[in-house]
């Protein structure tokens, strides 16, 4: 289950627009250099469900989670969707689709979209 942020939420009013790897809310628009690991040569966003509600989050995942050079997206799992007051907090998620591929060449190159990598995951 990840932290509930409540500190951060409870003060902005608009609602986040995606989550990092550590359920942390974002407020602008995702890029992959707001990736909370600058090391990371691999950066995925996700659409995800809540197992129990069917709440929608776009979430971020990043190579120091999964296998650098061979990973497939539409294999990747997020776990427990960000805390949202629901039962589902503590339930893996459903995932449903890889909306950006992100890649780098090693030691912070430009990042160079992947959009072969990205739809559906089955």
């Amino acid at each position: 289950m990840h932290e509930n942020y409540a500190d951060i939420t409870s003060r902005i009013p608009e609602s986040p627009r995606w989550w990092d790897s550590n359920g942390t809310p974002r407020y602008a628009a995702f890029s992959p250099d707001l990736c909370p690991n600058i090391y990371s040569n691999i950066v995925v966003l996700l659409r995800i469900h809540c197992q129990d509600c069917g709440q929608p989050f776009d979430v971020e995942m990043h190579a120091g989670i999964f296998g650098e050079w061979t990973f497939n997206p539409r294999k990747l799992h997020y776990g427990d969707p960000p805390v949202h007051g629901c039962i589902g907090d503590t339930m893996n998620c459903e995932d449903i689709a890889v909306l950006q591929v992100w890649r780098r060449a090693p030691q912070a190159g430009s990042w160079r979209h992947m959009p072969k990598l990205e739809g559906l995951i089955e």
